[in-house]
């Protein structure tokens, strides 16, 4: 088939070639989870291992399922949703510093955890 050279199993009966396996060697994904890890960009990562950047989100992710424990959250935490932010600073703009320039801080890579920052605001 296709210039290939067809087998037949004499145990079930299957007809197949004997190809080799689809996809990316194991080291290259290794390579690519500790290159990740060590601080590269996942855009950077790829460019050097020759991949796309969706792929070595998969094997990240893959990565992350199989080896990574999910940590569980240390401290007092005030969890608020987008939305409600967006109410309480629409009714009190002043006092919220909404408007301004704002920086978002990352706080924690592993848990996700993140804080916005706006200057405060002119005393009179």
């Amino acid at each position: 088939m296709r210039s290939k050279q067809r087998y037949l199993c004499k145990a079930c009966g299957l007809n197949f070639t004997d190809t080799p396996a689809r996809g990316k060697p194991l080291a290259l994904k290794a390579t690519a989870v500790l290159l990740y890890v060590s601080g590269l960009s996942m855009n950077r990562t790829a460019k050097l291992l020759g991949v796309s950047t969706p792929t070595i989100q998969a094997w990240l992710e893959q990565f992350a399922a199989a080896y990574a424990q999910k940590p569980e959250p240390e401290g007092r935490a005030v969890v608020i949703e987008l939305d409600e932010m967006w109410h309480y600073l629409k009714k009190s703009p002043n006092r919220s510093g909404s408007g301004k320039l704002g920086i978002v801080l990352q706080g924690s890579w592993w848990t996700g955890s993140a804080a916005g920052v706006t200057r405060p605001p002119a005393s009179a």
